[in-house]
């Protein structure tokens, strides 16, 4: 049974091969490992079932049987032992036409965080309550979204994100701070 190591996303700043799937796979996946350890890895079906399983049992962010299933047909697709398809559109992806809904499945802020309600990390809603009224809550916001940071909620850490551009860490920190 070969097991993903925990390299922290964005130490080798890989993203995944676009495809249907990749996106749920970036939210799922790379939140806590770095892409060019998935692309290395070139396991069978077995073998992804079985690191999807024990990441599920390591508290990986809650993932549904339907989500479960697209994820590992799509790393056997684009990361198992045989030739990967050619990358396309993620036909698969949510969001539509939603700036937001896809800044928050690229960064995968959804795999930790909802919008009424505590999940690993604390919701959108209590994030914009303790920021209330404070001149610098876009400033503070957009640099925890961007460096992570643990402590301030609990011990799970937050990964930073280094792959969205300032710009859309900024969408981001208004966007949360707007749920009140």
């Amino acid at each position: 049974m070969a097991l993903l190591a925990g390299l922290p996303a964005g130490a080798g700043e890989v993203a995944l091969t676009s495809g249907p799937g990749s996106t749920l796979t970036t939210e799922k996946c790379l939140l806590c490992h770095d892409g060019d350890h998935i692309a290395r890895s070139r396991l069978s079906r077995a073998e992804w079932e079985d690191n999807v399983s024990i990441m599920v049992r390591r508290g990986m962010p809650p993932i549904d049987p339907a989500e479960r299933a697209v994820v590992i047909d799509y790393l056997v697709a684009y990361y198992g032992p045989g030739p990967a398809p050619a990358a396309g559109p993620d036909t698969l992806a949510a969001g539509g036409g939603d700036p937001v809904a896809s800044l928050l499945t690229a960064g995968a802020c959804l795999g930790c965080h909802q919008p009424g309600q505590a999940a690993v990390g604390p919701s959108f809603r209590d994030i914009a309550a303790r920021y209330a009224g404070k001149p610098d809550a876009i400033a503070a916001v957009a640099a925890q979204i961007r460096n992570g940071g643990s402590g301030r909620w609990g011990d799970v850490p937050m990964p930073g994100n280094t792959m969205l551009s300032d710009a859309d860490v900024r969408t981001l920190a208004e966007w949360v701070l707007a749920r009140q």
